[in-house]
């Protein structure tokens, strides 16, 4: 059966149009539009415009009535501002024929698609009209340019439009983000919605860290809250690291815990062998590893390789004193985490193991070059033996004991209260920061590895997966290039975090603290990684003197016009990059509720 088509021709717009109007002709079910644009000459716009106003001008003196008075006077200043406009401001005149084509296999079919369109447009202030026997020159008209459409024997004018509004008619405006299962994080500049689902996974979103950057005021926290309490409400695990406490009231009305992490609640043991990869034997290692960072930030100096490698030599030796070491026995793994607190050594612990271990050094009997060696390596551990008596004695409260604070692997929302935390030195600051956000990753390692079993074994579907989100504010305090050391670190968890379907939301105010003045080469690369590895970016209001630094950290992945619309943007406005796939600008929605709850500055 052929195809029939008929083809509207729009001969009048609205007396008014709203932004983005020519979508309302543009975007009709079933049909396909064409819209010719040309420029029309300015000459003949001023002779036209120069006849119309000597007429309204005429028809203004000599009206009888006042209706016809008053619509004159109108008619005649719209002019006048048009003339104006074309002088003094080079306005150009552009010449608009827009056509609608309707196609059918069915004659009854198609003629009730006319009517509901013909209705919708009438509705809306258009005049749309089907021109008979012109059928042929109106589906020519489709390939061919406005000059040669105009050369036909009963060529239509077009409707002549200041360039302002053709161009704020613009249909191709679908900006927007429409996640399934996401929730409403607000709306774009043209109006599109922003459903966002950071757990999402698609051929091109394939993990779930974020990045949000913003000055004060501007919007950052708010957008943080909504995502705590998105996945809050979803039965997902959170966990966030809150600086100045205003997460408390967030956190208690959904249920969750505070902790401060100042000791008052309790100790949480970096000596603690935490589930931190899918074997014993990995999370031995990452344990190593993370004792090793925390070293470096109690250390409070630039420590030698030479003292690390003792540590970490010290270390391992007085687990295998205790038996906490995974070495497998008949090819199965030993048991090291999730043992009772008490099978843990403290710091306590090893201060003394590291005591005897110099004592047995300077006791031993040596040849002249046996000596030397010795000498260096009682050096060595003196240095460390003095970084662990300081914690003991001057921060036992914060880290020397076995695991005292409640358990939190199975409570759903946790926010770790760092206000009073923050005032103590930086060193003692990382190292508690850099504990627990380990202590974190442990629990969400945990949740991971038994959702992963459950939905490989078809147990639950993927909607239904219990996600964990970590959400650390002011990040930039512990992570950024001046701390190589928790790079490494963070890089491990960022990387790994979507096989436990984890996710880690890193804040700061400005892309300018992550980067300090002076950073070596090596490390900037190392936070340029770390920026990669985040699938989502939320830039929202940025000093202009930061643009250079946003060019060498995240080059390529702005426009100009994007990039230049960073130190314009309002409260709670920001640009959205979600790595290769699209970047779009919307401003954050907050309700009344929220706004009660977030209880954000003022």
């Amino acid at each position: 059966m052929p195809t029939l088509f008929i083809r509207h021709h729009i001969y009048e717009l609205p007396q008014q149009v709203s932004d983005h109007w020519l979508s309302n002709v543009c975007s009709i079910k079933d049909t396909v539009a064409s819209v010719d644009i040309a420029t029309e000459n300015i000459l003949e716009v001023k002779k036209n415009l120069n006849k119309s106003m000597k007429e309204q001008n005429v028809r203004f003196h000599e009206a009888h009535d006042f209706g016809e008075r008053l619509a004159a006077e109108q008619r005649l200043k719209e002019m006048e501002a048009l003339y104006e406009e074309i002088v003094a401001m080079g306005e150009v005149i552009k010449i608009l024929k827009i056509r609608i084509y309707v196609a059918d296999r069915s004659f009854a079919a198609l003629e009730e698609k006319v009517k509901g369109i013909m209705a919708t447009l009438e509705s809306n202030g258009y005049r749309p009209t089907i021109f008979l026997n012109e059928m042929q020159a109106e589906w020519r008209s489709i390939y061919q340019p406005y000059e040669e459409q105009q050369k036909e024997v009963f060529a239509v004018y077009g409707q002549p439009l200041q360039s302002l509004a053709v161009a704020g008619g613009n249909p191709f405006h679908f900006s927007s983000l429409e996640d399934p299962y996401g929730d409403y994080l607000g709306s774009t500049p043209c109006g599109g919605n922003v459903l966002y689902d950071e757990f999402i996974k698609t051929q091109t979103r394939l993990y779930y860290n974020s990045l949000v950057v913003g000055t004060m005021g501007s919007g950052k926290s708010t957008l943080l809250k909504k995502r705590f309490l998105a996945r809050a409400i979803r039965g997902d695990y959170v966990r966030a690291f809150d600086i100045t406490g205003e997460f408390t009231l967030l956190t208690k009305t959904l249920g969750g815990k505070v902790l401060k992490l100042d000791g008052s609640a309790g100790i949480l043991n970096p000596l603690e062998i935490l589930r931190s990869g899918e074997t014993e034997g990995q999370s031995y290692m990452r344990h190593i590893s993370k004792m090793s960072t925390i070293y470096r930030f109690l250390a409070g100096q630039a420590v030698q390789v030479e003292e690390i490698l003792d540590f970490e030599n010290i270390l391992r030796e007085l687990y295998e004193s205790l038996d906490l070491s995974p070495r497998a026995v008949s090819g199965i793994e030993q048991q090291i985490t999730g043992l009772p607190a008490s099978r843990y050594p403290t710091f306590s612990v090893l201060l003394e193991f590291i005591r005897q271990r110099i004592q047995e050094l300077q006791q031993r009997k040596y040849g002249k070059l046996e000596q030397a060696l010795a000498e260096q390596h009682i050096l060595q551990y003196d240095k460390i033996r003095r970084v662990l008596e300081n914690i003991v004695r001057n921060y036992g409260d914060l880290f020397d004991g076995p695991t005292t604070i409640d358990n939190i692997s199975d409570e759903q929302i946790v926010t770790f209260d760092m206000s009073s935390v923050k005032e103590m030195k930086a060193e003692i600051f990382d190292a508690q920061i850099f504990n627990m956000v380990s202590f974190c990753w442990g629990n969400c390692v945990t949740n991971g590895k038994i959702m992963k079993e459950r939905y490989e074994a078809e147990e639950i579907d993927w909607e239904d997966i219990v996600r964990f989100l970590i959400i650390i504010d002011e990040s930039h305090r512990w992570i950024n290039t001046e701390k190589p050391h928790a790079l490494d670190q963070i890089l491990v968890y960022l990387r790994e975090a979507r096989k436990f379907f984890g996710g880690i939301l890193l804040a700061s105010q400005s892309i300018r603290d992550y980067v300090p003045e002076g950073s070596s080469a090596e490390s900037i690369n190392k936070i340029k990684t770390v920026f990669e590895l985040t699938q989502y970016k939320f830039l929202f209001h940025q000093d202009s003197n930061v643009l250079p630094l946003i060019d060498t950290i995240f080059a390529g992945v702005l426009t100009e016009s994007q990039k230049v619309r960073i130190p314009k943007l309002e409260i709670g406005e920001n640009v959205l990059c979600i790595a290769s796939d699209k970047n779009l600008e919307f401003k954050v929605y907050l309700t009344k509720e929220e706004e009660r709850l977030f209880a954000g500055g003022a």
